[in-house]
Formats: C-alpha cells, sequence, structure tokens
C-alpha cells in the first residue's frame, strides 16, 4: 500500500447497477467512473451533464460525490455544476501510459473531482504517501537534509497530484478505490457506492467543428515593457499580432501585491478576468496559444469564459506545492491552454533544431531519480538513460523558495517554467505577451531565447524592476542568478525571522522538545519547556517562527532510519505486521 491513513475505519464497497437512479442511504460515499475523453465534442454532454447534477441533487446533505474521468470533462462538467455541489478538490492523477495524439503533449493525467453535498470544509483521514527511492541510489528521491527528524517514518501528507499509484485509461481503477476507502473512512460513513458509466457513456466519434478564424495577422516589430493597466493597453495592441500569450494573473487569495487588491469579491474578480481574457483571445494570431496559470477552481471559470471564443488545446498540470493549508496539500497548479482555431504548426514538434535552453527545458530527470550531485555524476558514468521528454504532468519544476533566486516580487515563477512553456509554444522572432509580467520572468526568458516579447505590468515598482534586470541581460549578466540581497517581498505568510547567530542549533532545540514531550507524555507549552529544558527560553523565542515549529520535532515520528530503500521497506513490514496482530488480537478478544 502506497499510503497510510491514520484513525481510519475502511469503507465497505458496494457494487451498484450502473446506472445514476439511486436509492440514497443517510450518509453516502460514491465513485462515479466515466470514460477518458479525449476532446470537449466526444462528451455526450447535455444528457449526462443533466443526469450527473440531478444525482448531486438528489443526493444526502452529507454525501461525498468523487468522478474520475478526463481533465477536459472536468472542466466542462464543473463550468455548469450545479450550484448545490461544492467542489472541494481536483486531483491529478498519473497514467500508466501515456496518451499520444497529434501536434500534442503526451496525455498524463486523469482528474479525479471531489464534490461535496456540504458547504464546510472536506471531511477525511489525515493520509501520507510514502517516500519515493531514486532508482540509483536507493536514497529518498528528495534530499531531506537536516530536516530528517521534523518527517514522518512513513511519508509526507498527501497532496492533490497523486503520482505514487497510476493508471490506465481502458482499466478499472482498483488502486484509486482502495485509496478512497481510507481517505474517507470516518463516521459518518460506512460505505464506498461504486458506479460503472464506462459503458453506458461511451465517448462519441465524430468530426469536430473547430472555429473557423479567416482573419489577417498583423505584425510587431519591437520589443516593448509597458507600465500601466492590463485591460487599457491590451486594447492598444493589434488584433491577430501575437504567436503566444501567457498570463499568471493574481489569484484573489490575499496576496500582497504592489498597487492591486488581491482581495475583491469573487464576481467583480471573474468579471475583471473575462475582460482581459477576451482581450488575449482578440489579439493572439490564428492557429496560435493562449496559456493561463491558475488554481484549479479559479481556471475552470476562465475555461468557461475562452470556450466561447476559442478552442481547447491541453490542460497541463504543474505540480508547484505551496505552503500547507489543509491535510491535503495544494500542489495542483492548472494551465489551461486554448488555441484560435485550428492550431498550426505547433512549434515543439515542427522546429528542426531545438537551442540548447529550449533542449534542456523540454526534457527532465526520469521520475523519482534524485538530484544529489554524486548520483548524478555516478548515473552519467554508468550511462543510465535517466532523461525523458516532458509530458502535461509537469513534477521537475520547483518553485523558487530560497531568498538567493528571488528579487523583491511575491509570486515569481521560477525560469524553467516559463522556458518550457515559450519553447513549446513559440519559434525564435516570435512574440510574446505577458499582460502580468510582474519582476519580468516572461520577458526575460522570452529575450533570452531570442522571441520578442511584450510585458505589460501595472505598478511602477515591479516594471522598474523588470527594467533593470532587462539591462543586466543585455549586458551579459544572468538576470537568474544568486544574489545576497534579501527580498522585502515574502512569497508565504510565515514570518521571516532576524538575522541573527545561533548558539544551539534549530535541531538540537527541537529534539529536545520532543524528549520533554516523551518524558511528561504530551507536547509541551511555553512554560513546560522553560521549566525542564536545559536551554535558555529565549533561545526557543527567538530562534523559530512560532510555538508549532519549536515543537514539529515532537509531533512527528522522524524518518532518520528510513533514509534508504531497505531500511524503509523493513519498517513497512514490521508495521504491517504489528497492525495484522492487534486486528488478530481484537478478533481474539471479540471471538471469546
Amino acid at each position: 500500500m502506497a499510503h497510510l491513513s491514520e484513525y481510519t475505519n475502511r469503507l465497505e464497497l458496494i457494487h451498484t447497477n450502473n446506472t445514476l437512479t439511486q436509492q440514497f442511504t443517510e450518509n453516502d460515499v460514491w465513485f462515479i467512473n466515466l470514460p477518458y475523453y479525449e476532446q470537449k465534442y466526444n462528451i455526450p454532454a447535455s444528457i449526462l451533464y443533466m443526469e450527473l447534477n440531478s444525482f448531486i441533487e438528489k443526493a444526502n446533505k452529507n454525501a461525498t460525490i468523487i468522478i474520475l474521468s478526463s481533465p477536459i470533462f472536468a472542466a466542462d462538467f464543473l463550468s455548469g455544476l450545479s450550484p448545490f455541489a461544492n467542489l472541494k478538490l481536483w486531483v491529478s492523477i498519473k497514467l500508466k501510459k501515456t496518451l499520444k495524439f497529434e501536434s500534442k503533449l503526451p496525455q498524463h493525467h486523469m482528474a479525479l473531482i471531489v464534490l461535496t453535498k456540504y458547504q464546510k470544509s472536506l471531511q477525511h483521514t489525515k493520509t501520507r504517501i510514502g517516500y519515493t527511492y531514486c532508482p540509483s541510489c536507493e536514497r529518498t528521491t528528495k534530499d531531506y537534509g537536516g530536516k530528517k527528524h521534523l518527517y514522518h517514518e512513513f511519508g509526507t501528507l498527501m497532496s492533490d497530484v497523486w503520482r505514487d499509484i497510476t493508471i490506465n485509461t481502458n482499466e478499472y481503477p482498483e488502486v484509486i478505490i482502495n485509496r478512497i476507502q481510507d481517505l474517507f473512512g470516518i463516521k459518518p460513513y460506512k460505505k464506498l457506492n461504486i458506479i460503472d458509466l464506462r459503458a453506458a457513456y461511451k465517448a462519441i466519434n465524430q468530426n469536430y467543428r473547430i472555429k473557423k478564424v479567416e482573419q489577417p495577422t498583423n505584425k510587431i516589430d519591437s520589443s516593448l515593457l509597458i507600465n500601466g493597466d492590463c485591460l487599457t493597453k491590451l486594447k492598444r495592441i493589434p488584433s491577430n499580432s501575437i504567436d503566444f500569450c501567457f498570463a499568471d494573473p493574481p489569484y484573489n487569495i490575499k496576496k500582497k501585491y504592489q498597487n492591486w487588491n488581491d482581495d475583491i469579491n469573487i464576481r467583480e474578480y471573474f468579471d475583471w478576468c473575462d475582460k482581459w481574457l477576451s482581450e488575449l483571445a482578440r489579439i493572439i494570431k490564428p492557429g496560435k496559444i493562449v496559456a493561463i496559470l491558475n488554481i484549479p477552481q479559479w481556471t475552470i471559470r476562465h475555461y468557461k469564459h475562452l470556450i466561447k471564443e476559442l478552442d481547447f488545446y491541453d490542460w497541463i498540470v504543474w505540480e508547484g506545492l505551496s505552503l500547507p493549508v489543509r491535510m491535503i496539500m495544494p500542489a495542483h497548479y492548472s494551465i489551461v491552454c486554448f488555441s484560435k482555431g485550428k492550431p498550426k504548426n505547433i512549434p515543439v514538434f515542427t522546429r528542426e533544431k531545438h537551442s540548447i535552453i529550449e533542449y534542456q527545458s523540454l526534457n527532465t530527470i526520469k521520475e523519482f531519480y534524485c538530484s544529489r550531485a554524486n548520483c548524478i555524476k555516478k548515473r552519467g558514468k554508468q550511462k543510465i538513460k535517466d532523461q525523458e521528454y516532458a509530458t502535461n504532468l509537469w513534477w521537475d519544476i520547483h518553485r523558487l523558495k530560497h531568498n538567493s533566486k528571488r528579487v523583491d516580487h511575491p509570486t515569481q515563477l521560477p525560469p524553467k517554467f516559463m522556458q518550457r512553456l515559450i519553447s513549446l509554444f513559440t519559434y525564435e522572432g516570435d512574440i510574446v505577451l505577458d499582460p502580468f509580467n510582474g519582476s519580468g520572468t516572461t520577458t526575460l526568458v522570452a529575450e533570452q531565447l531570442k522571441r520578442k516579447y511584450i510585458g505589460i505590468e501595472l505598478s511602477e515598482y515591479y516594471y522598474e524592476i523588470s527594467q533593470n534586470r532587462h539591462m543586466e541581460l543585455k549586458g551579459g549578466i544572468d538576470p537568474f542568478r544568486k544574489n545576497d540581497k534579501v527580498p522585502k517581498a515574502k512569497n508565504s505568510y510565515v514570518v521571516r525571522l532576524k538575522k541573527q547567530t545561533y548558539e544551539v542549533d534549530k535541531k538540537t532545540l527541537q529534539l529536545e522538545v520532543k524528549q520533554i514531550a516523551n518524558k511528561i507524555g504530551k507536547i509541551p507549552n511555553r512554560s513546560e519547556i522553560k521549566e525542564l529544558s536545559k536551554y535558555p527560553i529565549k533561545y526557543f523565542d527567538n530562534y523559530f517562527i512560532n510555538w508549532s515549529e519549536v515543537t514539529a520535532a515532537a509531533r512527528t515520528t522522524g524518518m532518520q532510519q528510513v533514509e534508504n530503500k531497505k531500511q524503509y521497506e523493513m519498517m513497512k513490514q514490521l508495521k504491517l505486521f504489528e497492525e495484522r496482530k492487534v486486528e488478530y488480537e481484537t478478533k481474539g478478544k471479540k471471538n471469546n
């Protein structure tokens, strides 16, 4: 088992009559299995959507409904979801074998959408995903460095991107059902009802009527950085003049930007989004791509608007793990891609030769290989093929967490992210537009890759940062280099500690707190640490962000004994033995 759920009362499986006409009990968990639809035109939409929404509306007030299908189905269905349903999660699940379609990245994920009738936070067990190990050195794929004492011996908290399990589109998803049985094995639920609709709602094969676009294109000859409101500035750009549009807008989740309120009324937010989305649809050239990055819930709403004006092209998933804000960590960020009419000559497939940056961005280390320098060197000597072509599931691009790689902007994208997108969808000399250019990552990468660019930025402060970075690039200085400056802007709500000398390292202090917790039988409070620790209380007050960080090691097992694959497998076998022993003893007592 690739997961471990705490305090789960595993749900009993009930196989139904495989229709959406069901008898509902007091507390229901439903799993609905649908075909993998390749495109919007494959979906028997009107009847299926109506019956699914009707099913949800009739379900009990505590019901959880889980639907498995393709990304295009999820986006299309959810854009017209019943107001009686609440979308809680869009889980991206890796496909065992990629699906290959003409002029598209290999399709590498399915969509598992979790809906509830209730409005409160999703109710589920605390579930961990087991560690993965490098096929070459057999150490954990991620290097946890000096923080092993802060992690659980089994694995890390589950996220909304599942790559530890895989499925094929044409097989019964037993491995997913197995996980759901544990994930929702809590009161008041007792049973998991399975409805398999793959036979009843097969894909419809018909010719897709792509929107006809017969408009002359316009040409823009020079690159521009523009300071101003994107709606005003976009209106001045000629129609059908841009080769690739990318937008990473404010997400309306209370980030602190210059000149922007990231916490406005949600209707106002989407009305505003619709306006600039329509402008992007107007200025993109026929056959070219518009790509929008956002959280899945908001991307669905962008899809709903853009599908009226453009044609759906792809749904790329970026596993960009963010700060933990719930027991299922947010890692799924969506890049929804549309074309204006039929996509023409997608550059990644028609370019005769890639530049070094293009080649590097389009290839990735194979899944689960580690990035330790000594292991990479060893794999090179052994001529291990540890590279593969990128799919539409991106797990290899990591956020800029260290200040040495960041400038003074709260949501700076990693350059490799933009290198891949621009390499996928443009040729040298093409023009790239970003209406929320921020500190300039998009336009800087475009210039590196010998593309022209238009970057629009509302904030004069961020605009000046991007200008200065472009001047560095023109002067032969890498704008993405490490630096010693500490940016004022933060990419998280966590308080930044002042620079100081640590007389005792934080790990030593955290492990001592763990010893005190074991001694007194509970997580100690500040008074107890002050009384029982051999170190001054000022260390705990000054060296940590909050008391949760002080007690972090005391609230988990630590992973010092599972650093390599053999240790980990031994630990799992021991755990399984202990669980079965307890289960056997419990049954024995009941029988007596």
